[in-house]
């Protein structure tokens, strides 16, 4: 897995809901777990377009409660499914399980961050170390990146390949 991600960066602001904003809620209901299918709908609340306007690399910058009320991994997913990466101000708790679960790269506690970017920019982002690079602004942040053992998840694909591999180990 490849830690640092260059791209666009996808500007979002505050308290966007898992479910409406980032995903429709129906997907939760019908528990779909697809990445190809989640991808097709992936911000479509807040910007129908956005699925076809992404690239592999590219990386969503967010807010404060990024993915706020009940958490459902599917919006999680859909990110993943588009080989995104997410940088956020910060992620309510059960959201923040779900991204590790979903196998997705991300910062949290990014405090100040959505002031350092625009929907447009390039930027560089290294998930492993949390250095956050604007690189159509010139600025440089250090950011706390995730912990060793959250990081073995994602590195894994997410929760399920995680414990499919440690059950591989015992037998």
């Amino acid at each position: 897995m490849d830690w640092i991600y260059k791209g666009k960066c996808w500007k979002f602001g505050d308290n966007l809901g898992i479910d409406g904003d980032v995903m429709p809620l129906r997907f939760a209901l019908e528990r779909e777990l697809d990445k190809n299918i989640l991808r097709d709908y992936l911000m479509a609340g807040v910007d129908p377009e956005f699925p076809q306007k992404v690239s592999p690399g590219d990386i969503i910058v967010a807010g404060k409660r990024f993915g706020q009320g009940n958490p459902h991994i599917q919006g999680f997913l859909g990110i993943v499914g588009h080989g995104l990466g997410l940088v956020a101000e910060s992620i309510p708790r059960g959201s923040f399980r779900n991204a590790i679960n979903a196998g997705l790269p991300f910062l949290n506690g990014c405090d100040g961050v959505g002031n350092d970017v625009d929907t447009g920019d390039e930027l560089e982002v290294n998930f492993l170390t949390g250095e956050f690079n604007n690189l159509s602004r010139n600025i440089t942040r250090q950011y706390m990146p995730l912990d060793a053992k959250l990081r073995e998840i994602i590195q894994a694909g997410g929760w399920a390949p995680s414990l499919e591999k440690r059950l591989s180990h015992v037998r």
